[in-house]
């Protein structure tokens, strides 16, 4: 069995990546708190000296100070009301949360899961290839012959579940209960009809009979003979047999070499006139109900079909349980061939690609929206203070940088304006 993750060790990883962001944003943030504090220490110490150099470095620290103040108040005001004021526009992020979930999904559907950008992307990827190298490792081989095995113990260990066998019962029978048997049967028979399908099933059959028939020649001798009469010679019995049978023989090799027998035709009209009677005939449409409804009243099939099942299942177990398991055996060999073959043949990865794209394709777009919706449904399912709280801490590192730079430009900014005032 895989080993899967628990819930308290996933809550766990969560909580202590989310420790591990803030502790980083903490540490940024004292960067401007600290440049900016030097842009107060230098103004102060440059405040009322009389040197040309003292100006130029009070001008600097002086604009320094007002950007790195304004862009504090910029970055704060996107998440909160700065020193807790309710001045407006601000707080932008916790008031308008919802909005902002509901851009972010657009954006994501009309930008990222879009038809066109979604086939660019998986027409640059072989696939089909990919994943038949992948196969083909012992450690892709195994992950996925074990993950067959633990569906396929999942699901045997579910079919022993009383609610389950009664749901899959109910289900059976209401799904059986909307059968058209005749009308079913009829369309099955139209599909062996479709270009000669049942005279290559009365061909395969034709041979398995005259096999039988040779092989068991003695055996249909002597139960001829116990049931003749006492006054009937021996050896007139058994001559009349041998022609028989012999005659019997030769008509069916005869039927099974000869595509257009008479007796093939005859099967041909036969069929023919089954298969559209079974769906149009009344009486057969009767005939179809009444079989739906012995199969659905007989319980005892119902129990046989269970214990059948039941006993396949347990077998089955059995086997898995076995480090030198038949099933996984097979699993496995059919694993192998199918990535060697895939990985060679590049016409199938070529078919198997064109598959795979359109019908991603075709998911995404029919659904890009329900998708993208889970990014505004999840965003309002949070409070005001959730949403400031998770933007900041995986947007707020970066945006430090903006209080630094507005620092130290604004200071270049003061320098050019002193320069001005000089001229």
């Amino acid at each position: 069995m895989g080993k899967f993750i628990s819930e308290a060790a996933v809550t766990q990883r969560v909580v202590a990546g989310e420790q591990e962001k803030l502790a980083r944003l903490r540490r940024m943030k004292r960067l401007p708190l600290l440049l900016l504090a030097l842009m107060l220490i230098l103004f102060l110490f440059t405040l009322h000296r009389p040197e040309n150099w003292a100006a130029w470095l009070s001008a600097f620290a002086e604009a320094g100070m007002v950007g790195a103040l304004a862009d504090w108040f910029a970055v704060v005001a996107l998440f909160r009301h700065p020193l807790g004021l309710p001045i407006p526009h601000t707080a932008i992020i916790p008031k308008r949360k919802d909005e902002i979930g509901t851009s972010m999904a657009d954006f994501v559907a009309e930008h990222f899961l879009h038809p066109k950008v979604v086939r660019a992307k998986l027409q640059s990827v072989n696939l089909a290839k990919n994943t038949a190298i992948w196969l083909n490792t012992p450690r892709g081989h195994d992950r996925v012959s074990e993950l067959g095995v633990s569906l396929l113990r999942w699901t045997l260990g579910a079919m022993h579940e009383e609610r389950v066998r009664h749901f899959i019962s109910r289900l059976g029978s209401r799904q059986l209960s909307e059968i058209d048997v005749a009308r079913w049967l009829g369309r099955t028979l139209d599909w062996l009809l479709e270009d000669g399908r049942h005279q290559q099933v009365l061909s395969q059959s034709l041979r398995y009979a005259i096999i039988a028939l040779h092989d068991h020649r003695d055996a249909i001798r002597g139960n001829v003979q116990k049931e003749s009469p006492w006054w009937l010679p021996g050896f007139v019995d058994d001559r009349i047999v041998v022609q028989m049978l012999d005659r019997i023989e030769t008509l069916l090799l005869e039927m099974s070499l000869d595509p257009d027998h008479p007796m093939r035709g005859d099967f041909n009209d036969w069929m023919m006139r089954w298969a559209h009677d079974l769906q149009h005939s009344p009486r057969w449409r009767r005939w179809g109900e009444q079989l739906k409804r012995e199969l659905l009243d007989n319980d005892d099939l119902q129990e046989y079909l269970f214990r059948l099942w039941n006993d396949l299942a347990s077998g089955l177990e059995t086997d898995l349980e076995d480090p030198e398991s038949m099933v996984r055996q097979q699993l496995s060999q059919l694993l192998r061939g199918v990535a060697e073959e895939m990985e060679q043949d590049e016409e199938m990865q070529s078919w198997v690609n064109g598959w795979l794209v359109e019908s991603a394709v075709s998911v995404v777009d029919k659904n890009r929206h329900a998708i993208a919706s889970l990014i505004s449904d999840t965003v309002k399912s949070w409070n005001a203070a959730d949403t400031s709280y998770r933007v900041e801490l995986a947007i707020g590192h970066d945006l430090q940088f903006i209080r630094i730079n507005g620092t130290l430009v604004g200071g270049l900014v003061g320098l050019v304006i002193h320069a001005v005032k000089l001229l």
